[in-house]
């Protein structure tokens, strides 16, 4: 999405189109519309996206509001990327450059027409003028819970002041994590890496209503939903195509394939009862990796408003501490690293988080060199 974004925010003329847009009336023959894109190559849009269409021919309007944009020149835009402080925004586009951008990167885009009467489409049409203005357009952006496809329904019901009543309201145990996991190869460096940054806060199940955080559910839920007592959807059409399809990384550069080296590695070094320079400050360097990104781990949980990132178990594999035992080679030190490697086993167990095939791999190569160095520290 961020490369969609950054060519929305070239190309929008934000002032002219709430001047040019603010005072219409809209006609009986307007329709208002969701529109679901489909995911695309890079991690950023590999959850596709969803906006608002607005066409009207008899005033000569077609455009789209998109509450994914967000100002790629804002102070400190990294940091506050990554403490989750980030404030996203409502924008607006015509709809042929929005079709235009999914069209040449190959994502279809989906349209579903809104049953709503034509007091209903004024309405909901001037809630979205009113979020565009500078006052109102703003939003603080939560993944999980505040982002381009919960805000649809949140504006369709305040705007109509009506309750939308999807049919499956039933938990069918799933959870965020799971849900995540759909978009993502199942040994890509992308799913090692989502798995790695998120907490078990991802792995409680969670309700229908909040499988809305992706626009593909959100799409489907619509579908069947009831705005008051119709139907919320009128009429489905394809607008875009999909031919973009995601291709399979290799296996040898695969993060499964690294693990399975490092396991390998873990193993050959249990033999050895003399210590080898080189693959000694190989190992030092590795746990000062380990230690760094640990510490990056326990930012996130605890310097950031990110609420998926909370409660990561994946500290215990990813130690902080990893450092002491290379400065202090103290036999109870490399012990308590195993101990907590190791410990990352029960968790997946006991379902607690998914720690996930590959981190498993690399917690217990891990335990095994840190049993391997408490032996030595006592000889």
């Amino acid at each position: 999405m961020m490369r969609f974004l950054r060519t929305l925010l070239l190309v929008i003329t934000y002032g002219s189109f709430q001047i040019a847009i603010g005072q219409i009336q809209l006609s009986e023959k307007s329709s208002i519309s969701l529109l679901t894109c489909s995911p695309g190559p890079e991690l950023h849009a590999a959850f596709g996206h969803s906006a608002i269409r607005v066409k009207d021919d008899y005033q000569g309007i077609d455009i789209v509001f998109n509450y994914g944009t967000f100002d790629f020149e804002a102070p400190n835009f990294y940091l506050k990327f990554l403490r989750g402080e980030l404030d996203y925004f409502l924008s607006t586009s015509s709809f042929i450059q929005f079709a235009n951008y999914y069209q040449y990167y190959g994502r279809g885009v989906i349209e579903q027409k809104l049953n709503l009467n034509s007091p209903q489409k004024q309405e909901l049409f001037d809630a979205l003028n009113q979020a565009l203005l500078p006052e109102n357009r703003f939003y603080r952006y939560e993944f999980l819970k505040n982002n381009c496809a919960t805000k649809i329904p949140e504006i369709i019901s305040s705007a109509t002041g009506l309750e939308i009543k999807y049919i499956d309201e039933i938990n069918k145990n799933v959870t965020y994590r799971e849900l995540i996991n759909e978009y993502l190869d199942k040994y890509s460096w992308n799913r090692f890496g989502i798995t790695l940054i998120l907490g078990s806060t991802v792995d409680h199940f969670i309700t229908n209503k909040q499988t809305l955080f992706l626009p593909d559910y959100l799409y489907k839920k619509m579908s069947g939903a009831r705005l008051g007592e119709e139907l919320l959807v009128e009429s489905e059409k394809n607008l875009v195509v999909r031919y973009f399809k995601f291709k399979n990384g290799s296996f040898f550069t695969s993060p499964l394939f690294i693990a399975i080296l490092f396991l390998v590695f873990s193993l050959y070094r249990i033999w050895p009862t003399t210590t080898t320079p080189n693959l000694d400050k190989f190992e030092h360097l590795l746990f000062g990796i380990l230690s760094i990104t640990g510490l990056f781990l326990v930012f996130m949980m605890l310097g950031t408003e990110h609420l998926a990132t909370k409660n990561n178990f994946n500290i215990l594999w990813l130690n902080p501490l990893a450092i002491l035992g290379v400065w202090y080679n103290k036999r109870l030190v490399w012990l308590g690293l195993a101990i907590t490697s190791l410990f990352t086993i029960i968790i997946q167990l006991t379902g607690a988080q998914e720690i996930g095939t590959i981190s498993l791999l690399l917690a217990i190569s891990l335990g095994i060199l840190y049993i391997r160095r408490a032996e030595l520290s006592r000889n």
